[in-house]
């Protein structure tokens, strides 16, 4: 994949630890409150074996309030600025804006993760002029609206008919990024695990699907922390994002196993294990 001038091998999955510096997410808002911590955060993720970074500072948890561009900039540029001095691994900008996005690419970001939901023009041409890789992904409802990440009625109840829709979706937003000259091989898809879909229809998404498969892109697949993994545990306990490690953990073994590229995780050390095992099964001779 290409990501400003240089080529992600994915051949093996990448790992994508996670850099919130928002004061709201849902499992580790607030813990990143200087600089110095965003950079302890992110050498630790480094050490521990993230292939990359990707720092956010908007909020996409369920009922989150939108951020202005000023305050997202104020959060990101500054933290961008200091990571690429001296960060081995490509950084991503989990942003909705396209200014922010370019912000962040001018700092030296190489990879756009897109979390509109949408097909934003600006954000194309930026992608295109500045030859980032972009991470399209599935979101029927807009940050901020109420219980957007659980409100399930834009997509068909039956699971299979869901991710049929969320690759039409995805499909028409390629064939629109490649008809604004953006490179097939800058993109990567992204279904939206736990963004409008019910728990069936996470679930889904987690095994092998022709429908996502037929696009020809490299998938993208967040599911670490999520709500619906603690919905499906039998016994008690988890209600704390932060205690869902173990569930993470088979969806990241799923979500490799289904043929993901990229898996977005918390707990880097531990899904760097994860990730290993369920790439050499997934790779042994038969």
């Amino acid at each position: 994949m290409q990501l400003a001038g240089r080529v992600l091998n994915l051949t093996r999955p990448q790992l994508v630890g996670i850099l919130n510096l928002t004061p709201d997410s849902f499992s580790d808002g607030g813990e990143l409150p200087t600089l110095d911590a965003v950079r302890r955060r992110a050498e630790a993720l480094v050490a521990a074996g993230a292939d990359l970074l990707d720092v956010g500072g908007e909020s996409t948890r369920p009922g989150a309030a939108a951020v202005s561009t000023a305050e997202e900039l104020a959060r990101v540029v500054p933290a961008l600025q200091q990571l690429t001095q001296w960060c081995p691994v490509p950084i991503s900008i989990d942003t909705r804006k396209a200014k922010v996005a370019r912000a962040a690419l001018a700092s030296g970001a190489a990879l756009v993760n897109d979390t509109s939901g949408a097909f934003d023009v600006e954000m194309a041409a930026l992608v295109r002029e500045t030859g980032a890789g972009w991470v399209l992904m599935h979101a029927p409802h807009p940050v901020g609206a109420m219980q957007w990440s659980t409100a399930v009625q834009a997509l068909p109840e039956a699971p299979h008919a869901a991710v049929g829709a969320i690759a039409q979706a995805l499909q028409h937003w390629v064939d629109q990024a490649q008809q604004a000259g953006v490179a097939r091989a800058q993109l990567a898809i992204d279904p939206g695990i736990g963004f409008g879909k019910s728990v069936a229809h996470n679930l889904a998404l987690l095994r092998p699907q022709p429908a996502l498969g037929s696009i020809g892109l490299p998938l993208y697949v967040g599911p670490s922390r999520k709500s619906f993994l603690h919905k499906v545990l039998r016994a008690p306990g988890a209600e704390d994002p932060r205690d869902r490690a173990w569930a993470t953990a088979a969806a990241v073994a799923a979500a490799v196993l289904a043929g993901a590229a990229f898996v977005r995780v918390h707990d880097v050390a531990a899904m760097r294990q994860v990730l290993d095992i369920a790439t050499a099964l997934r790779d042994c001779p038969a």
